[in-house]
Parts: C-alpha cells; sequence; structure tokens
C-alpha cells in the first residue's frame, strides 16, 4: 500500500461519521484518527459526541481524550499529533482513516497549516484604533482593501476585523485571496475523501434528536463535574456547542428548555457552515442513503488496488 495513502470521512454534525466509519474498519483493516476538534479534551464526552468505549475497545482510536479542558489545543498541535497517528498505523500495516467535522483540522493535515502571519504589535495596533475610533471605520477600512474578509465578517466582530486588517497589513494582499491560494492547493497525500450527505431536513431532526438523547444522557451533571474540577467557562472548551448552553443554565439561570431550544438553534446553524464548506471541498466523493459505508467501501476496493 502506497505510503502517502490516507481516508478522509467528514460531514456535518450527527450525519452519522462514527457509524460510518466503524462499519467501514469491520470491513478493511483501519484505525481511525480523530478530526473533531472537542473530542480531544478528557472529561467532555456526552457533549462531544464520542465513539463509545466500546466502540474505542473495538476499534483504535487515535487523538481521542489526549488534553485536558484547559490545555491550548489548536491546528497546529493536531497536525503534529495526526502525522505520528498516522505513522504509527502505517507501521502497524494497516490503513489511517481520518474522521471528524473540523474542517480547519483536516484542510490543515492535508494541505499545510493556513499561511496567515502573526505579529502581536500589528494587531495590538488595530485593537487600540478599534477603541479609540470605533469598530465601524475599521470595518469599512477592512471593506475597502478586503471586502470579501469583510462579506463573511460581523461589523461587530472586533477579534476577526483586526485579524483581517493585521494579515493584510502584514503581507500587502487580502487575507481572503491567501487563504484561497491555500485552500486550492494540492495535498500532501494521496487522499480518498468521503462526505456524508444528508438531506437537510433530515439533518436538523437527528441534530434535535441528538441533543434530546444528550440531555437524557447526563450532559448537565457532566457540566457540573468540569465545574467541579475548575474548569469555568473563561476557556475556549467550554464555549463549545452544548458546554456554553449548559453553563448558561446553571450559572445564569437561563430556562433549561430555553438553553436546550437554543442548543439545537446553534448546532443546526453549525451544521449549516460545515455544509458550506464541505460543498467547496473539490474531489470529495458524496455518499448519501441508508448505508453510506457501502458505498464508500466500494470506492476504497479500488483505491487500495
Amino acid at each position: 500500500m502506497a505510503e502517502n495513502r490516507l481516508l478522509v470521512l467528514s460531514g456535518p454534525t450527527a450525519s452519522g461519521k462514527t457509524a460510518a466509519a466503524i462499519s467501514l474498519a469491520r470491513i478493511f483493516p483501519l484505525e481511525i484518527v480523530n478530526a473533531d476538534s472537542m473530542q480531544v479534551y478528557r472529561g467532555m464526552d456526552i457533549g462531544t459526541a464520542k465513539p463509545s468505549p466500546a466502540e474505542r475497545a473495538e476499534i483504535p482510536h487515535h487523538l481521542v481524550d489526549v488534553a485536558d479542558p484547559d490545555e491550548r489545543y489548536n491546528a497546529g498541535r493536531f497536525v503534529a499529533d495526526a502525522e505520528a497517528a498516522i505513522r504509527g498505523v502505517r507501521e502497524r500495516g494497516s490503513l489511517p482513516l481520518v474522521s471528524g467535522g473540523t474542517g480547519m483540522y483536516i484542510r490543515a493535515l492535508l494541505k499545510g497549516l493556513d499561511p496567515l502571519p502573526s505579529d502581536p504589535v500589528v494587531r495590538e495596533t488595530f485593537s487600540r484604533r478599534w477603541k479609540e475610533d470605533g469598530g465601524k471605520v475599521l470595518y469599512e477600512e477592512l471593506l475597502r482593501i478586503d471586502p470579501a474578509s469583510a462579506a463573511r465578517i460581523h461589523p461587530s466582530d472586533r477579534v476577526r476585523v483586526v485579524r483581517a486588517l493585521e494579515v493584510a497589513e502584514m503581507t500587502g494582499e487580502p487575507a481572503s485571496a491567501r487563504r484561497e491560494s491555500w485552500s486550492s492547493g494540492g495535498s500532501r497525500y494521496r487522499v480518498l475523501f468521503f462526505v456524508l450527505a444528508i438531506d437537510r431536513a433530515e439533518l436538523y431532526r437527528r441534530i434535535d434528536q441528538r441533543v434530546d438523547a444528550m440531555f437524557q444522557e447526563g450532559l448537565v451533571e457532566e457540566v457540573e463535574g468540569l465545574l467541579a474540577k475548575g474548569y469555568g467557562r473563561g476557556l475556549s472548551s467550554m464555549g463549545a456547542l452544548g458546554y456554553r448552553h449548559v453553563l448558561s443554565h446553571l450559572l445564569d439561570g437561563v430556562p433549561m428548555e430555553e438553553a436546550v431550544g437554543r442548543m439545537k438553534r446553534d448546532t443546526r446553524r453549525f451544521a449549516k457552515r460545515q455544509v458550506t464548506w464541505l460543498s467547496g471541498e473539490a474531489g470529495a466523493i458524496r455518499l448519501g442513503g441508508e448505508t453510506p459505508h457501502e458505498m464508500a467501501a466500494a470506492e476504497i476496493r479500488k483505491f487500495l488496488l
């Protein structure tokens, strides 16, 4: 088997990635490399929809439970960890399957880290101008120099407006142009990329069902346990879908029914953004139907010839 051969399985949240990946691993000698930015955290199991202990005992999973909730975990660390895991899978004579819905992580692994430079001095200059001149002034500046980025950023989103201006200042070109060049580059691997394509109405039904199941399985108790260990809402991990909604109930008194409704709404919005990203993934094979792993298996057999 070619040294740089790699399987990738992605799709929006609640589309069935875990079930499909495990089904494929029962057919082929696969090991699964997690590409979900939240499943890396220990103790955050229910809200991240991690594979069950039984599933992980049956099929080797990598990059699950590799960081504490207060650790910084980003695309750079993911790429290093994933590359090490992929080497190990190959050394054992198996085929690595990268599975998850964090598009930035997958793209960074396949094409390298986003080449958008950073300079704290430049960033601080724009941050100070935001305070002194107002966000409207900086957003209008961004509209002039990088309208594509401005179209994707809310005028009141200080962090993203400042970041886009920072990149433009340092590189002399719009951040959107550099991102487009990066995302259209070729993969560093020989990749067979699968995307689970689910009808939107069905996807939203699954999301609502999953959210209800998470609360029934003890999501509130999971968050209470994390708080008891000192993991507060200031952590990026605790600001993730589900966790921030439960925190709003526990700490701010938001009624449970309202917190659940907001979680469903925000998860649907998140899934919509994932679908948009995946729709632009050139060469990906769309998998539909009740048994998407069967279509994927046929493609994998051809890939391995």
